[in-house]
């Protein structure tokens, strides 16, 4: 199994992704909010990058019919019917419904791995149920990490650091690119310290700024939702592990 990461979803665009697996980290929040969406029973999460083609999609399925959510600055957008918080995303707020989701940096991430063969959602809450599957493809990886405003973000990176070493055995050393070094390093280095992580980092500091505390607190919960949510062509729906 070849392994690739890619620091920001703009990076993406430019990484041949044909004959392999991407996997999209978006710690905060967009990954978290997918597995949280799934997990308390949306039928399925499209991700769009656009706030118009989210209305237009949401229009299009019978906007009383679906879960319109979303942001931009970590806000919710006006007349959606959530932002971008996992702990909006529950049961009694989705009923079976399907969301159409559009974020800042996450649905961007996803619409910049369209080349893949498949794309699979990963964050801490998942991040040992998504090695398991992707052990069991042994297909090659690229890890995309979304990043905040074009720059690198480390509560990804923790994350991508975290799902790199569950693949490979201890002790065993491939030919590892830059970003794959990068990620190992910072997470062996931080093991164990993901609040602090996420709390610190340049994101989960504005998120914090802005009220948003307890998603920091939930998106640090390393395997608290261990689903994998999986690309079917036009969303992703869960795949149970």
């Amino acid at each position: 199994m070849d392994v690739q990461l890619v620091a920001t979803w703009q990076e993406a665009h430019r990484v041949d992704m044909q004959n392999r697996i991407a996997v999209v980290i978006d710690v905060l929040r967009a990954s978290s909010t997918i597995v949280a969406a799934l997990n308390s029973g949306a039928e399925r999460v499209e991700t769009v990058d656009s706030v118009d083609e989210a209305v237009t999609r949401a229009e299009r399925l019978g906007r009383d019919q679906v879960i319109l959510g979303g942001e931009r600055g970590s806000v919710k957008l006006a007349g959606f019917d959530l932002g971008n918080s996992p702990l909006e995303y529950t049961n009694e707020a989705i009923v079976g419904r399907p969301v159409v989701l559009t974020t800042t940096n996450g649905t961007q991430a996803v619409y910049a791995s369209c080349a893949a063969n498949e794309i699979v959602i990963a964050g801490l809450v998942n991040v040992s149920a998504v090695a398991a599957w992707l052990l069991e493809r042994e297909n090659d990886v690229t890890i995309v990490c979304s990043g905040t405003e074009g720059r690198l973000s480390l509560d990804d990176i923790h994350c991508g650091g975290l799902l790199i070493s569950n693949l490979f055995e201890p002790g065993f050393t491939p030919q590892l690119s830059d970003g794959v070094r990068l990620a190992l390093q910072w997470f062996a280095a931080n093991a164990g310290n993901a609040p602090y992580v996420l709390a610190s980092c340049t994101h989960g500091q504005r998120l914090i700024q802005q009220g948003f505390e307890k998603d920091v607190q939930w998106c640090a919960q390393i395997d608290s939702v261990p689903v994998v949510p999986v690309w079917d062509g036009t969303g992703f729906v869960l795949q149970n592990t």
